[in-house]
C-alpha cells in the first residue's frame, strides 16, 4: 500500500465539462486497491510539487487559460523540473497549450511554460468539436470528444485520429496531443480517463508500479465497448 499525492492544479480556473472526473477515478481505483489517496487543489499562493506524484490540469475558458498562464509562468522552472523527474502529468481539453512557448488570443500574446517548442493561437471564429476515434495508443484506440478554439502548430503528436482528423492539434492534420518526459497532453475530453480504461490502466501502473486489471464486465469496460463500436461503425461508413 501507497500514499498516493494528486495535486490538482487551477481546479477554479479550469474545470469545463467535468474533467475532474480524472482525479475521481484515479482516487477511487486506489483506494479499491488498498493505497491511500490525498488529493490537493492550488489555484495561487505557495507552490510545491515535489510531494506530489500526480499532477492534473484540466479545460477552461479561453479567458481562463490566459489566466491559468499567467499564474504558472512564474513557476515554469519547479514545473518543468518536475515533468522531468518522476512525478506523472495529465493535461486535458485546452490545458495541453499552457506548455508551449506562448498563447495568442484576440490582441493579447501571454507567455506559457516553454515545455515543448510550440505556439498556440486561439480562433475567435470558431470552434472544433466532434467525437473522435485515434488509432491503436498504449494497445488499444482512444475514444472521446474534443471542443476547442485552440490551434498548436509544430507539435509532435502522441497518437493520430482517425474519425474527425481535421480535429488535431494544428486542426489541419490527424496528429493529435504530445508527450513529453512524464507529461501527457492530450485535447479529449470525456473525461478521458473513464473513457478509455487501458489508459487509466497505464496511468495508475505509471504512478504505482503496479498492474491495474480491469473487469470486463465492469461498467468502464462496458461503456468503452460500446463507445468504440459506434464509433468504429461511424468511421466505416
Amino acid at each position: 500500500m501507497k500514499n498516493i499525492k494528486i495535486m490538482h492544479l487551477l481546479p477554479e480556473l479550469l474545470s469545463l465539462y467535468g474533467e475532474y472526473g480524472n482525479v475521481a477515478i484515479l482516487e477511487k481505483v486506489l483506494k479499491e486497491n488498498g493505497h491511500d489517496v490525498t488529493i490537493e487543489r492550488w489555484n495561487g499562493g505557495e507552490f510545491d510539487l515535489t510531494h506530489a506524484d500526480f499532477v492534473y490540469i484540466g479545460s477552461g475558458t479561453e479567458e481562463n487559460l490566459m489566466e491559468a498562464a499567467k499564474r504558472l509562468l512564474s513557476h515554469r522552472d519547479a514545473i518543468a523540473a518536475t515533468i522531468e523527474s518522476d512525478k506523472l502529468w495529465l493535461a486535458t481539453g485546452n490545458a495541453p497549450a499552457l506548455f508551449g512557448k506562448s498563447i495568442t488570443w484576440k490582441e493579447r500574446n501571454q507567455e506559457a511554460l516553454a515545455i515543448s517548442d510550440f505556439e498556440t493561437t486561439i480562433d475567435t471564429t470558431k470552434r472544433f468539436l466532434g467525437d473522435v476515434l485515434t488509432e491503436k495508443y498504449l494497445g488499444a484506440p482512444m475514444l472521446g470528444f474534443i471542443n476547442t478554439s485552440c490551434i498548436m502548430k509544430e507539435v509532435p503528436p502522441m497518437m493520430s485520429i482517425l474519425l474527425n482528423p481535421k480535429l488535431g492539434n494544428d486542426k489541419q492534420n490527424p496528429g493529435e496531443g504530445y508527450c513529453v518526459h512524464n507529461l501527457y497532453a492530450t485535447q479529449l475530453i470525456g473525461p478521458v480517463l473513464t473513457k478509455n480504461p487501458h489508459f487509466l490502466s497505464h496511468i495508475y501502473q505509471k504512478m504505482t508500479g503496479e498492474k491495474l486489471d480491469i473487469d470486463p464486465d465492469s461498467n468502464l469496460a462496458k461503456a468503452y465497448e460500446v463507445s468504440l463500436s459506434e464509433l468504429t461503425e461511424r468511421l466505416n461508413k
